[in-house]
Parts: C-alpha cells; structure tokens; sequence
C-alpha cells in the first residue's frame, strides 16, 4: 500500500497549483497565522476551502518532530465523531520545492472558547448542557476503542452561540495526554512526563471529564499553584475525590457524579452505561475512592512510615541510594510478603538484587537500576521511573521523541535506559505478573520493542542502529529529522528520496544523504534493504566496500521505491565515487572510469552506473597490475643495481692486473738492466 502511495502521489512532479493545498482542495496560507488556535507547538493557520469558499476553517501544521496519533485520525475522517471538531482532511502539503509539511485541516470554531478562566460556570449549565453532550462524544469515541486524551477546560470551543454549539478540541496532532494539565491525568499516568503519558485507556477520559466539571464549577483549575509530584501524592494518600471535590460547591447530584468519575481505582471508576443512565435522570451512590490501597503494618523509609506500596515507591525514586539499603538489608521483600502478603511480588523483589550484584557498570547506576526494578513491582499500575524520566504505559515513543528535540541530559539518559538491558526485563516480569493474575493489558511497552531496541543500542556506532533506529521504529508516524531534510517532513522513504533528489539537483551532488537519522530512518521503514545494513555494519567507514554497499543500497532503493531517474542522487554519485576513482593508479584507467561515469549519469539510473562503472573489478584490476609493475620494477632495479655491481667488480680487477702487468714488466726491465749492467762490466 505504501509503494502504491508512493508511486501515486509522490511519483509526479507538483506543479506550483498544487502547491500550498491538501487533497486538491484545502489551501493552506502560512502568511495568516491564527495563534489562539496553536495546539502545544504546533501552529495554526487559516484554510481557503476551494470548493466551498464561505466555509470556515482553519489548519495545524505539525512540528516534524512531533509524533502525532495517526491511527485516531484516521479513524475520525472515515467517519465523524460528533461533539468534536470535525476533522476534514489530513496529509502532507508542499509549499516550495523541498519544503513539505503534515497539515490537519479542521472546522473553526467561530464563537472561540466555552470557557474563561476565573470566571466559574453554573450547575445548570455544566450539568445540564456541557456534561450530557460530552457524555455523548466520549460514548461515540469509545465505542470505536479511542480514548480522546485532551478534554480540559481549554480544549471546550462554541462552535455557534450558546451552550448547544459545544464542541470538543482536537487532540490528534500531538501525543495523547500531553497538553493535558497534571491534575486532569488518572493515577496511571499523573507521575509520567507530559510526553510519556501514553494512550491509557477509555476510563482515562471519564476521569478527565470529572476533573473538567470541578474546573468549570470553580472556575480556576484545581490544585493550582501545586507541583504535579504533590498532586499525585496528595491523590494517593487521599483519593482525588478527597483533594478536589471539597475544594467546590456542589449539589448532592454533582457529588454523585464525581464520585464516580473519580475513583481512582479504575474497576470501580463509572463506565459509560452508568454514566448513560445518570444523564437519563438515574442516580446512582457511587462509594468514592481512598488513593492506593494500605497494608496493615508500615514500613519506616526515610524518616517516615509507609503504607501505601505506590507512595513507598514514589519515596523510593526519590531517594534511591537510600533505597537500595532497605533492598539489601531484606526489609523491603519482607514487607511485600508479609504486609502486602503478596508471596509474588516478594520473590520479585528478593531477584533484584541478584541481578545487581557483581555488574560493572557503577555502583551508582546499579543502585538506579534496582530501584527503578522495585518501583515497577510495587507501583505496576502508574509510570516507570528511571533517573530523572517517568513514562506511562505506551508512552515510550513519544517521551523518546520529546528527547530527541530537547536534546541534551534528558536524551543521554533515555539512550542509558535503552542500552541497559532493564526495559527489556522489567516489561518481561511485569507480563509475567500479568499472566498469572490473568489480566490482559498492555505494559510500558511491547516486549518485542524493548528487546529490539536493545539490540540497536548495541550496536549504537553504526548507522542505521543506535537511539535513532529506536525513535523511529516506536513513532511511525514521525519525520526524519535528518539536518540534510532542513525540516521538510518526510514520512516514507520514497518522499525522502523525493526531497534529497531534489536538493541534490540544486547543489550539484554536493549533499550528505546518509548520516545517522536518514540511515535510521531508511532501516525502520524499509525491511526489505535490511541486510543492506547489517552489511554496512560489518565495514569499516570510508572503505571501498563501505561506499560500494552504501551505493547498492541506494541503487536497491530507486528500484524499489522510484523506478523513475534520478539524475540529482546520480550528481551525488559522482562525488561519492570520486574518491575511490582517485584511489586507481593508472591515470589512463582513471579516464576511462570518470568517461564510463559521464557516458550514463544522465540517464538516472543507480544501479545502471554502478554495473556500467564496474567500479570494483576495476579497482581490483588496478591493484593487481599495479602490484605486477611494482614486482617488475623491483625486478629491474635489481638487475642494473647486479650490472652495476658486475661493472666495478671487472674494472676493479682490471685496476689489480695492470697493476701485476707493470710490477712484472717493472721487475723484468730492472732484471734487463742489471744484465745489461753487468755485461758491460764484465766486458
């Protein structure tokens, strides 16, 4: 479906009428911002409906490195929710040659907000307008599996005059819960990072709805002015009804209500049927909740004595070296088996420290890992705690994404968690909990995720692995957010071919189309080339083999996903190769390559070139000849060094036998005189 896509809509060139508008009919102008519509950090602006011009509409423009929840998109502009603002039209616009975004297109509110903080609402109007017509959204959200995650006090719109023009606010182009304040997040998710509270579940919006009415009945947000971490203990020490309800004035009706929104404990929280029937005029006296639950006995942590399992691990958390000592010591296992009588959780505990003693990676983060291991038995229910980062169940992804566009300690530390091997054990043992107790719910994250993320982060220096690969295979729906992309969003690899053939095109070949998020990226949404990678991994960077891989990779990329030319990337090409071509000895050899190469860049095909430049064989080749002509000349140079060795040994000699020749001839003409000599004397 994806290549069909790909080979549909992103296989022609848009001229510049397509340009600025989504699906043939939504322009978007970016020249008309509308801020009191932004929606966290992504921007709003107004939308010229063509076929409908008096229509009123407005666009959000996501940030690209903002995972937005494609699923419930998807799902509301197949059919619309009622209550919500009517999702039109979604998808990626281009608004100049490389410049792409994802564009949600939605009714506008015309009459603004429903509400004004500090000016409270009455009774009537919330119980008898506002709630009964959320009743309704919340019922036909559910009824499709879609938990909203953005009802709040801020997110209430009049579409027209008057409370019966209610709409619920959109919550798709951001991660579910994370605009949400603190005090409206259930227990499951109140101690989670905005961006790591997760999907949760549909029970998460009734709670959500009980906290808006205690909003709008007070007309300031409740818990104002404290810290989400005292809200959340305060809740479990109390019971939210307990921390927010008297904080009112409520009828008897309302206090029903709330009540049973918000329990804190979700088996006992108001379902849809019960909240049906309350809107039908039948009451019903919910038992409100108390917090989390208590042992009998405490336990003395910190100067302190606990009861409560999910506070001690709060506690816990925050004093972790502390903590560890009541895990060596043996009182926190006893606690568990004795107090909470729960024989599991004790055996459990009494493992952690088996796994932490004898490592080497730090006392320090031993002691982290371990606590972090203790918090998830004891507090299963709410976030997973690791340094200084907490995230919901399913909300690993979107608090990994937020890492990423903060950068800095936040993002070492999420890499520390990937790489440590504890997610992958502690997801392990809460299934196993699960199990056992059959319970059928998600944990903090799918096995199978946390144990393949853990292999990428072995094999972090390599491209196409690392904290990259592992942002991208937890957010589908997010943009490489590669600098060479100068933050075009780019949801499939056939649109990131499209953008990089272009700006190769403007810069002659002069790009760097593969560092780490574009490898990242290629490797997550493309399984087909994933043995392109494993061998690239195998290379060493810069090698002959490396670049040859790296250019089959990209050749097997066209076939797959732009059969058509590519005559941008093919620029590219000749400045990867260079390098090697430089790397041939025989000048005539090198002609003849850089000829082959100019012969077919134009006719963009990679994986043409590559087979027409044979590159390999003729580097190969090279070598090998080159190597025969160094032999040759070693050969050579051996020989005139022996002649000249030969030359002086026979002129040596000749020196030392003339020398002979005149010593003897010396010797005879001396002899020859004394002869002579004596012969005239005698005579």
């Amino acid at each position: 479906m994806a290549l069909a896509e790909n080979k549909g809509s992103w296989g022609r060139k848009r001229d510049s009428g397509t340009r600025e508008v989504l699906r043939d009919r939504y322009r978007i102008f970016l020249s008309s911002p509308i801020p009191h519509m932004d929606s966290g950090e992504n921007r709003a602006y107004q939308v010229e409906d063509l076929r409908d011009p008096v229509s009123r509409l407005y666009a959000i423009v996501v940030d690209p490195s903002i995972p937005y929840r494609d699923e419930m998109a998807q799902r509301m502009t197949s059919r619309s929710v009622s209550g919500i603002l009517e999702l039109h039209a979604h998808g990626v616009v281009q608004f100049d040659d490389t410049d792409y975004r994802y564009v949600f297109v939605f009714d506008q509110p015309l009459h603004g907000r429903a509400f004004s903080e500090g000016t409270p609402l009455t009774e009537q109007e919330v119980l008898g307008k506002i709630v009964p017509r959320l009743i309704d959204t919340i019922t036909d959200l559910h009824s499709r599996g879609l938990a909203h995650r953005g009802i709040r006090a801020d997110n209430l719109f009049l579409r027209e005059k008057g409370r019966l023009g209610l709409v619920l606010g959109e919550a798709v182009t951001n991660p579910a819960g994370s605009l949400q304040p603190a005090v409206y997040e259930p227990l499951e998710s109140a101690n989670a990072m905005p961006h790591g509270r997760g999907e949760l579940n549909p029970a998460a919006d009734v709670y959500a709805l009980g906290v808006l009415i205690v909003h709008l009945l007070g007309g300031v947000l409740p818990g104002q002015g404290r810290q989400a971490v005292d809200l959340y203990k305060a809740k479990l020490q109390q019971g939210t009804y307990a921390v927010l309800v008297p904080k009112i004035q409520a009828s008897s009706r309302a206090g029903f209500l709330l009540a049973g929104l918000l329990n804190d404990d979700i088996t006992r929280r108001w379902n849809l049927e019960v909240l049906k029937r309350w809107r039908d005029g039948v009451y019903e006296r919910p038992r409100p909740g108390f917090g989390d639950r208590r042992a009998p006995g405490p336990i003395a942590f910190d100067d302190q004595e606990f009861v409560s399992p999910r506070l001690l691990a709060q506690a816990l958390t925050e004093r972790p070296s502390l903590g560890y000592s009541i895990l060596e010591n043996g009182k926190l296992e006893s606690w568990v088996r004795n107090s909470l009588n729960d024989k599991e959780a004790a055996v459990r505990i009494g493992e952690i420290l088996t796994r932490s003693t004898g490592l080497t990676r730090g006392m320090r983060r031993n002691e982290i890992q371990a606590i972090s291991r203790a918090a998830a038995i004891l507090d299963h229910q709410g976030a997973l705690w690791y340094r200084d980062i907490t995230f919901s169940r399913g909300g690993m992804g979107s608090l990994l994404a937020y890492g990423f566009r903060k950068g800095g300690a936040l993002k070492n530390t999420l890499a520390e968690l990937l790489e440590s091997g504890l997610l992958p054990d502690v997801v392990f043992t809460d299934q196993n909990r699960m199990t056992k107790e059959k319970k059928k719910e998600d944990s903090w994250m799918k096995i199978g995720a946390a144990a393949d993320c853990f292999e990428y982060m072995e094999k972090w220096k390599h491209l196409g692995f690392g904290l990259e690969r592992c942002l991208y295979e937890l957010n589908p729906t997010l943009s490489c957010l590669s600098p060479s992309l100068d933050g075009a969003y780019v949801r499939d690899v056939g649109q990131l071919l499209e953008i990089l053939e272009t700006k190769a095109l403007q810069m002659d070949g002069k790009i760097n189309p593969f560092d780490r998020h574009i490898a990242a990226f290629v490797a997550a949404r493309t399984r087909s080339v994933s043995k392109h990678f494993s061998r690239l991994a195998a290379l060493p960077q810069g090698s002959i083999d490396y670049t040859i891989s790296l250019l089959n990779l990209f050749a097997r990329l066209q076939n797959l996903l732009k059969p058509g030319p590519l005559p941008g990337l093919s620029l590219w090409f000749g400045q990867a190769i260079e390098p090697l071509i430089q790397k041939i000895h025989s000048e005539m050899r090198r002609e003849l390559v850089r000829a082959k190469y100019e012969r077919v860049k134009d006719s963009g095909n990679l994986e043409k070139i590559l087979i027409e430049l044979d590159l390999k064989n003729h580097i190969i080749r090279d070598a090998s000849e080159y190597d025969q002509a160094i032999k040759a000349f070693i050969a050579v140079d051996n020989g005139i060094e022996a002649l000249e060795k030969g030359s002086d040994y026979r002129k040596l000699a000749a020196q030392k036998y003339g020398h002979w020749i005149a010593s003897v001839l010396s010797i005879s003409v001396l002899f020859a005189s004394m002869g002579l000599s004596y012969m005239y004397f005698i005579r």
